[in-house]
């Protein structure tokens, strides 16, 4: 059996969209207590929890952008991603025009 001791291609990545997520969560419960709360809720501590997700969000997104660099490495899709055309499938096609035999049944006499 084989055990993983590295669950991830790089944790810094994984470290910002942890930072992220935790950003996520942290404005959703914020969020979450003022509607429990209603008109008595505090909202000091309902826009501390919100602004501070606020900005691990914002920062997990920056310092994935700055780490990734995804705008570097965009792949275009209107050109293929071999620059070389293949011509083996013109060879390939070819041998598929051959005659094949006919494997149908022949009409017979009518049995009687």
């Amino acid at each position: 059996m084989i055990i993983r001791t590295k669950h991830t291609n790089n944790p810094l990545t994984f470290g910002l969209a942890l930072a992220a997520g935790t950003g996520i969560l942290l404005m959703i419960l914020a969020l979450a207590f003022g509607v429990v709360g209603g008109a008595d809720a505090d909202m000091t501590l309902i826009a501390i929890l919100f602004f501070l997700g606020l900005a691990l969000l914002i920062g997990g997104i920056a310092g994935w952008l700055f780490v990734v660099q995804p705008f570097a490495n965009f792949d275009d899709i209107n050109q293929p991603q071999d620059a070389e055309p293949h011509d083996d499938h013109g060879a390939h096609d070819a041998d598929h025009d051959d005659a094949h035999d006919d494997h149908a049944a022949t009409p017979t006499a009518a049995h009687g």
